[in-house]
């Protein structure tokens, strides 16, 4: 369905009912990036009876997606400006929470700091720290594991991907990728994702300078290999948000959902088990 906007109709997919939890993907993809990691784990939660009361609210970002815009925007600030109206129009409670990724942590991180008495508990993978590529402290590229054959298979621009952006290289892994993830990135409006890049992809406002730290239950997960964010720069994070987990996965790139399954689902549900 969409939601309408003054700028925007949202496309937006809202599973469940009970505690509204907010899903925001990563730039140039859309919102199956965070349902084909997350509606595993409630899927599994309701068929045992746990945490079953959670309404998930998928969507796509501007210029992403089946978003249609109805007015050109150029920023971040713009494309915050959007997500903000939409959450004041689709959640009805005083309480929400939050799932984001990458990109979407920067935007989550402001929604904290415009609101902090509103979020109940969020969740970053891969957050974005640094806003500006060159000034990101970046890991050496490193493959641990990688199926030759298959990885010949591929195209040269896929392997290039596959490179950028996993360390495990297998056909599991590239399968859930082209799904989850490329699916997204083939609708993206490329223009527009490289004029925020390009001339604001920073907010104006720092969304890390909060006037106290956050202190409900948090995850910060991140990828020890990962090319397009890193890690390190994720430690800036840690006092802010005291009553946080914080981890740093081995075997992991930008898609650390995807290449280390087993363990992101476990640090979910262990997230989802402190929330109010």
């Amino acid at each position: 369905m969409f939601i309408n906007l003054k700028h925007a109709d949202i496309y937006t997919e809202i599973i469940g009912s009970g505690r509204p939890m907010v899903m925001i993907h990563g730039n140039c993809c859309d919102h199956r990036l965070m349902k084909g990691c997350m509606e595993d784990i409630f899927t599994a939660e309701t068929e045992n009876n746990k945490n079953k009361n959670w309404k998930r609210i998928y969507f796509d970002l501007p210029g992403m997606g089946n978003t249609v815009l109805k007015k050109d925007i150029s920023t971040t600030d713009d494309t915050f400006n959007i997500i903000e109206e939409f959450i004041d129009k689709i959640i009805t409670e005083e309480i929400f929470y939050i799932a984001s990724e990458s990109y979407g942590s920067y935007l989550a991180r402001m929604i904290i700091k415009k609101y902090p008495q509103r979020i109940g508990g969020i969740m970053m993978i891969c957050p974005v720290v640094i806003p500006l590529a060159k000034n990101r402290n970046l890991p050496k590229k490193e493959i641990i594991n990688r199926d030759n054959e298959f990885y010949k298979s591929l195209h040269e621009n896929e392997q290039q991907t596959f490179d950028n952006m996993f360390t495990i290289q297998n056909s599991s892994n590239w399968r859930r990728y082209t799904k989850e993830v490329r699916s997204g990135v083939k609708k993206c409006n490329i223009t527009l994702f490289k004029k925020i890049k390009n001339h604001g992809y920073s907010f104006k406002e720092d969304p890390d300078h909060l006037d106290e730290p956050y202190k409900n239950p948090s995850l910060i997960i991140t990828g020890r290999q990962d090319l397009s964010v890193g890690y390190k720069d994720a430690f800036a994070l840690i006092d802010k948000y005291p009553h946080s987990d914080f981890v740093i996965l081995d075997g992991a790139g930008h898609m650390l959902q995807i290449e280390q399954k087993e363990i992101f689902d476990q640090l979910v549900l262990k997230w989802l088990s402190k929330l109010n």
